[in-house]
């Protein structure tokens, strides 16, 4: 078969040879073209419109999440939007953001596209739009495009810059069986999103209903646990606030010397490195002072803290994961003339309602094991999109 030098690493068995390479401008049906600028008083009813941020979604255009505006006919059939068009942001604050595209897959007939957007129309008698969208997410791609934006206070691109990209391609049935196999993918990837979401409204829903006792566990004789108690946070437990990190021996690696985590205020973990003492012993609970307010987390480990977040070391008669869930479950109204913050004295003040240790255990439980599967979902995703990311750089030339 000889040296081929233009052929992907990975490739479906059935196909063989080098493939093209064309400028886009050689895929398209009638060339590029700008949408029209909309009036903001005739957004609301009339048809529907993709924009810029129908770029940067996680999928192909979705016509459910799409605004609404009123045009002419005249007007709409100009820009009237088709299956299989392909659409490109004309500018961006970073030079890294321009030419983000996204590919129209909806057999609908009142679409629309902003002025902020290039369409490209591609003959599909001798290329996949699919193929072509999934091609314009590889790193071969997005360096063209990047290196032909021009940077003034913010990065453009015209349509003569995004028609002269180049790309390399197979034939025709090649194409289809690469976009077929990566839809396939993203299909996967959307499922376990959707059933990660799902998991997170459910146990919102359900955290509503054991926090306003709606819902009430049982111990193990079936009869009821005692009435819950209310009880100021402060009364719960010893509270304090985490230091400088410049009084901790760190790093940001963990190894066999810095082995006790960092937190520090935020959403999530809020891992900043790790150090080799610990100022907290495990199952304390931190809740974030400042950034996202109120946020608590069950420490599962000694560990120290940092920046002022809040400590709590709960008394013996309260379960830290059910802690955790209860501050989560409260909603703090920060008052502040500077950047707003909680602080110590001010969550010491707040009042939740309180059941017994062994109640507490049992929703404890019940929360963490959907927690669980949220995280073994997370895990699936990030794993999913890592290999998706290796198939895209091995599928394309």
């Amino acid at each position: 078969m000889g040296n081929l030098n233009n052929v992907p690493r990975l490739r479906f068995p059935e196909f063989e040879g080098e493939w093209e390479i064309m400028p886009l401008i050689h895929f398209s049906e009638n060339g590029f073209s700008n949408g029209a600028f909309n009036d903001p008083k005739k957004v609301g009813s009339g048809y529907r419109i993709i924009n810029v941020k129908d770029m940067y979604i996680d999928g192909t255009i979705n016509i459910e999440n799409l605004t609404r505006v009123a045009l002419d006919e005249n007007e709409f059939q100009k820009n009237r939007v088709e299956y299989g068009d392909l659409f490109f942001t004309r500018s961006s604050l970073v030079k890294e953001g321009i030419a983000y595209s996204n590919v129209n897959l909806n057999r609908v007939d009142d679409l629309t596209y902003d002025g902020h957007l290039i369409r490209m129309r591609p003959n599909q008698k001798i290329t996949s739009p699919t193929f072509l969208y999934y091609c314009f997410s590889t790193s071969t791609a997005r360096t063209q495009f990047i290196q032909r934006g021009k940077t003034t206070t913010m990065t453009t691109i015209g349509q003569e810059d995004i028609a002269s990209v180049e790309i390399s391609f197979p034939t025709l049935p090649e194409q289809s069986k690469i976009a077929n196999f990566l839809t396939a993918v993203d299909d996967k990837l959307s499922q376990l999103k959707k059933k990660k979401s799902l998991l997170k409204e459910y146990k919102k829903g359900v955290m509503q209903k054991i926090f306003s006792q709606e819902l009430r566990f049982k111990d193990e004789n079936g009869e009821e646990f005692p009435k819950w108690e209310e009880k100021k946070l402060g009364e719960i437990g010893k509270f304090s606030a985490g230091g400088d990190l410049d009084k901790l021996d760190y790093q940001k690696e963990q190894n066999g010397k810095y082995i006790y985590p960092i937190f520090a205020n935020g959403a999530g973990a809020g891992l900043y490195g790790f150090a080799s003492t610990f100022q907290y012993k495990s199952n304390c609970v931190t809740v974030s002072g400042r950034g996202n307010l109120g946020y608590a987390n069950a420490r599962t480990q000694s560990f120290n803290a940092i920046v002022r977040l809040i400590v709590i070391e709960p008394k013996n008669y309260i379960n830290s994961k059910f802690l955790e869930e209860a501050i989560n479950n409260t909603n703090f109204a920060i008052e502040s003339t500077g950047v707003p913050q909680l602080t110590v004295p001010q969550i010491s003040t707040y009042k939740i309602s309180i059941p017994c240790l062994p109640e507490q255990t049992k929703i404890a439980n019940f929360l963490s094991a959907i927690d669980d599967k949220i995280s073994q979902c997370s895990v699936q995703i990030e794993k999913m999109e890592g290999w998706k990311k290796g198939l895209l750089q091995r599928m394309f030339v």
